[in-house]
């Protein structure tokens, strides 16, 4: 029994051994993670502290930058060079700037199209020719032309036939009474004779006479008759002739070739469109071969002789924007020349997604020298301001900023950060930097700047 306990003793006693070494084993291991976080935050904070440091550093070394004092040598050449203007209030005008494009004027844009339905025969123009009015763009065979002349043909025969049956039935009626005339101008003629000799009386000599009267006027009255129904049917001729005329006048036939159709009855099938007005073909939207009709538009023809610039104002400036204001602007193609027109359009409501005011200004171009879809950069003149401003030469950029230097004493200039409004010509308004009567470099500030760098460093 002794025994026994013994061995117990000892298998408890080995256990207990056993749960100390991984209860030790456990705490060992809690400690090391302990440390490892708390060198990580240490870590961490200094990270953050030495990040926040060197903003801080950053900043001001910003700040000392934009308000840096430069000296300058009095024996320099440097100060030679410069040149001064004091800050001051001017008035100046007020520019709203926007991007806008060249469109052509919707008021000069002409759709050409066919009156009649055809076949086009020949193109003579294309896209971006130029045009002039009345020049032939195209040429179309149409059946309905031919129909037409053909018809005027089929009815002056008709009128010819009619006439001919009607003239044949009176020459022959005018022919029995000439012959009865001739007659009774015998008879009158024996019955005088007879008077005479007293063999016959006065009564019978009246008749005689008046029965050649009668058929004298019977024959006059069938020769007027044969007059009014020549005249009748030339009549009819001569309308169906100006009625034709008129169609082919109003498809745009020419009229030496409508003179030609009515009056040697030739028939042509072919007609002409013309340009109504002259510019530039902006689009061609025929081939030969093609089938059209009146519906189908065959060109599209643009005056740019007026064109319309069209830009958007942001949200911020739509105050200032009013019709009949001054434009002005320039294009890449000509760099060195500057272009006028006038605002004629201020759209009632802005765009909801860009946040913008769409405007359009009438420009001239006599010269052509502007096309459709160009880009431009656009000067609108919203009248003048008095501000405080001071002479464009003066800005330098440092960055994103601009900077001026003021001079302090002789030699010595502040560089001083500024905020500009307006540019106007050579003046430029500041809204923020500068009060008026300041003097500023105006020649020889990029030297001043070169030199505050150089002491930065």
């Amino acid at each position: 029994m002794l025994r026994h306990f013994s061995i117990t003793f000892q298998k408890k006693l080995a256990a207990l051994r056993k749960n100390r070494g991984l209860f030790l084993a456990a705490k060992n291991c809690c400690v090391l993670i302990a440390a490892m976080a708390f060198s990580s935050s240490c870590a961490e904070h200094d990270k953050v502290h030495g990040h926040a440091e060197f903003m801080s550093k950053a900043r001001r070394a910003g700040n000392s930058n934009s308000r840096s004092t430069i000296n300058v040598a009095s024996n320099s050449a440097l100060l030679s060079e410069l040149k001064f203007e004091k800050a001051q209030y001017r008035e100046i005008d007020s520019v709203v700037h926007a991007t806008g494009q060249l469109q052509a004027n919707a008021n000069a844009v002409t759709r050409v199209s066919s009156p009649i339905t055809g076949k086009v025969l020949s193109m003579t123009a294309s896209a971006g020719d130029q045009v002039q009015k009345g020049q032939i763009l195209l040429e179309i065979s149409s059946q309905e032309i031919a129909t037409l002349e053909s018809e005027l043909y089929k009815n002056e025969t008709e009128i010819d036939s009619d006439l001919a049956k009607d003239l044949l039935d009176l020459d022959c009626d005018l022919q029995q009474s000439e012959a009865q005339a001739s007659l009774y101008k015998k008879k009158a003629e024996r019955a005088n004779l007879l008077y005479e000799e007293k063999i016959v009386s006065l009564a019978e000599l009246e008749t005689a006479r008046t029965e050649l009267e009668k058929q004298r006027l019977s024959i006059a009255a069938l020769k007027q008759k044969r007059e009014r129904i020549i005249s009748s049917s030339n009549h009819k001729k001569k309308l169906l002739a100006v009625a034709l005329e008129q169609k082919l006048r109003l498809f745009g036939m020419p009229d030496a070739i409508v003179k030609r159709i009515v009056n040697t009855e030739t028939l042509e099938s072919s007609i002409p469109i013309r340009a109504p007005q002259g510019g530039i073909v902006l689009e061609r939207m025929a081939n030969v071969g093609e089938l059209i009709d009146p519906s189908k538009t065959l060109f599209v023809v643009d005056d740019i002789d007026n064109l319309w610039l069209v830009a958007d104002v942001f949200e911020q400036d739509i105050y200032k924007v009013k019709m009949g204001q001054k434009v002005e602007f320039t294009i890449d193609s000509f760099p060195n020349r500057v272009f006028q027109g006038q605002l004629n359009f201020v759209a009632g409501a802005i765009n909801q997604e860009t946040r913008t005011l769409a405007v359009r200004a009438e420009v001239a171009n006599p010269n052509l020298a502007l096309k459709p879809k160009m880009f431009a950069r656009m000067k609108i003149f919203a009248g003048r301001r008095r501000v405080l401003t001071l002479p464009a030469s003066a800005l330098q950029d440092a960055g994103s900023r601009k900077v001026v230097y003021i001079r302090t004493s002789p030699t010595t200039f502040k560089e001083s950060v500024v905020e500009i409004g307006m540019e106007s010509g050579k003046f430029a308004e500041v809204t923020h930097g500068l009060k008026e009567g300041d003097v500023v470099v105006t020649n020889g500030s990029f030297s001043l700047r070169a030199q505050s760098l150089k002491d930065n460093r």
